[in-house]
């Protein structure tokens, strides 16, 4: 099997920790101890060198050289993904975030004041993301929700297996890519919202995989595909399997990485 070659951002959910690290040489350039940043799960690059990491009370940027942060917005609880828009807003995703329960999507304009808040009804939520037609994918445990921003219900996805779905992303041909969480697969549903593609499941890659709970993911620009394969919560996981999956095009896996006596449980990942 090939060696995975990246340089990535990876969150130690396990640990609690933020990495820099190449794959190829195995150098962790740096490490960011996430005790002041707790639950650190969504991650955005801004530019050359900053990114947006979004955390339980907010949202802080990051010199992704160096590993420093530049600024922190801590304002709430319950955050689960933010995204920058172009236009320098702010979307902040979580649970009862407004305190009238439920769902929310707040949006801060680029000096940071909330000018829109959406609420519905809901009880799980996590990596939020705006397709280009400018609806919202949010992922609600066992599917997900297709909405306007103000969060009314267009079309939702479903696969069986489904359970705690972690992130699901419009691609330019209409298709739309979910990780199953629990489910340990990712769920390729074509534009008209049929699934069409299982990727990754346990019946399709070697048991020493362990497939466990499949999070972030992320495509290299040859279209093949990385996914963090989650081990649980809490140190000493990093042995129970390979931490980073590599699928081709056609879904199969060509390429895994670990790092087990580093990493614990590697949930987000961002290609630097």
């Amino acid at each position: 099997m090939e060696n995975i070659d990246i340089r990535f951002l990876g969150i130690d959910e396990g640990l609690q920790l933020l990495h820099l690290i190449d794959t190829r040489t195995g150098e962790f350039a740096w490490t960011l101890d996430l005790a002041a940043y707790p639950l650190a799960r969504d991650m955005q690059r801004l530019d050359d060198r900053r990114v947006l990491v979004g955390y339980d009370h907010g949202y802080f940027e990051l010199d992704s050289r160096s590993g420093r942060v530049l600024m922190d917005c801590r304002r709430w609880k319950d955050v689960t993904a933010v995204t920058r828009l172009p236009d320098g807003a702010t979307l902040v995703t979580g649970m009862n975030l407004d305190g009238r329960g439920g769902v929310n999507v707040l949006t801060l304009d680029a000096q940071g004041e909330l000018v829109h808040v959406a609420t519905r009804e809901g009880d799980y939520v996590r990596l939020m993301r705006v397709t280009p037609q400018g609806t919202y994918l949010l992922c609600t445990n066992d599917h997900i929700k297709e909405t306007t921003p103000d969060l009314v219900e267009l079309c939702n996805f479903t696969a069986p297996g489904f359970e705690h779905a972690w992130k699901a992303e419009r691609q330019a041909d209409g298709s739309t890519i979910v990780s199953a969480g629990y489910g340990a697969f990712i769920a390729v549903f074509d534009a008209n919202g049929q699934l069409v593609q299982r990727i990754g499941g346990a019946d399709a890659v070697p048991a020493g995989v362990a497939p466990f709970f499949y999070a972030t993911y992320a495509f290299l620009p040859d279209g093949q595909l990385l996914v963090a394969n989650w081990q649980g919560h809490g140190p000493d996981n990093g042995h129970k399997g390979p931490q980073l999956l590599q699928f081709d095009t056609a879904g199969q896996l060509v390429a895994t990485w670990s790092a087990p006596d580093r990493i614990s449980s590697l949930q987000g990942l961002l290609l630097m």
